[in-house]
């Protein structure tokens, strides 16, 4: 039996959210199939999540730590093979890697935030390094074709999957909560002009729900909590200027809320005929959408069949299959 250590970087900044999670969730699905001896490398400090049949090891945090101690580790477990959910993988392993890229903003002239020559450079090395690299939407696919070709038959998409919840959906009727918005506050997320577009919502109609925001760095819930939330909200509200997959808008659908997230290429392939897609910069639009949503009986009860039919194509399980079939692929 191969033996694969799998990278927990993800999991040295507090309790999994977001991607952490999903890889956790991806993870547990794997280890299930009980086809590979797993080993997590831990950063320093972190928690293990609970997951049962796998080893966990301590490894270092930090770039050039990784770079120069990850190499031995690996040698010390004897592992064939090394899965990565982020791109930085030491390019000196002494097995296959397998990286993961969420994103790449650099290569999106709109895109909001700046990325310094450095990480472009790093991450670019260490995606050339790597046997195989994951990307989970078409767009994230395609840009890292761009920045690896002509070698970009290593670029496979492998999507993000959130579990089946335990619950079948609520009536719509009874979603009384806030409007729900999952996520950091990067620039990205475009935070503020929600904000705006909700005051003018706000104006129209007095009765419009409060915007709740969930996710670090100042309201973390576990993840029970946030499925009381995802079960409650009056709607899912996604509109970040730019995303490598939108997990928040997946959970929505799983999950049967009404969901109203921007116009990207990854949201339409997660979404596209189950929710209400905006302009993320139009101000005046989102608020049309956020009023359109609250108001909308008929489609709040669409929503609420056709999300998690949506769903089901996206479940830890198919990853984990993917996953599988990837690495036999890597070591044969």
């Amino acid at each position: 039996m191969s033996t694969i250590a799998f990278d927990g970087i993800c999991f040295g900044d507090g309790p999994p959210t977001g991607v952490a999670r999903a890889f956790a969730d991806t993870l547990a699905a794997y280890v299930a199939r009980g086809e590979a001896d797993c080993v997590l490398l831990l950063p320093d400090g972190a928690t293990c999540p609970d997951l049962a049949r796998v080893r966990s090891v301590r490894a270092p945090r930090g770039a050039l730590r990784r770079q120069r101690r990850l190499p031995a580790l690996l040698r010390e477990l004897g592992a064939d093979l090394l899965h990565s959910p982020v791109a930085a993988v030491p390019l000196r392993a002494p097995c296959p890697t397998i990286a993961t890229v969420h994103d790449l903003p650099w290569l999106h002239a709109d895109a909001p935030e700046h990325t310094g020559r450095w990480r472009r450079f790093a991450t670019q090395r260490a995606l050339c390094s790597a046997a195989r690299v994951l990307a989970p939407s078409t767009m994230t696919a395609r840009d890292a074709e761009r920045l690896l070709a002509p070698d970009a038959r290593r670029v496979e998409r492998v999507p993000h999957g959130t579990p089946a919840p335990i619950a079948p959906p609520p009536d719509p009727a009874t979603r009384s909560g806030p409007l729900l918005v999952l996520g950091d506050d990067r620039p990205r997320k475009n935070r503020a002009r929600l904000c705006a577009a909700h005051a003018i919502a706000r104006r129209r109609c007095p009765d419009l729900p409060d915007l709740r925001f969930v996710g670090p760095p100042d309201d973390y819930v576990d993840e029970a909590e946030k499925r009381r939330l995802l079960r409650a909200c009056r709607v899912l509200v996604h509109v970040s200027l730019f995303e490598g997959f939108g997990l928040p808008v997946l959970e929505g659908l799983a999950h049967g809320a009404p969901v109203v997230c921007s116009d990207l290429p990854p949201h339409r392939e997660i979404a596209d005929g189950c929710a209400r897609f905006v302009d993320p910069r139009a101000t005046d639009g989102i608020a049309a959408a956020l009023l359109q949503a609250h108001h909308d009986e008929a489609w709040r009860q669409r929503a609420a069949s056709a999300g998690p039919l949506r769903a089901r194509h996206f479940r830890p399980e198919h990853t984990a299959a993917a996953w599988t079939r990837i690495h036999a692929e890597v070591l044969a």
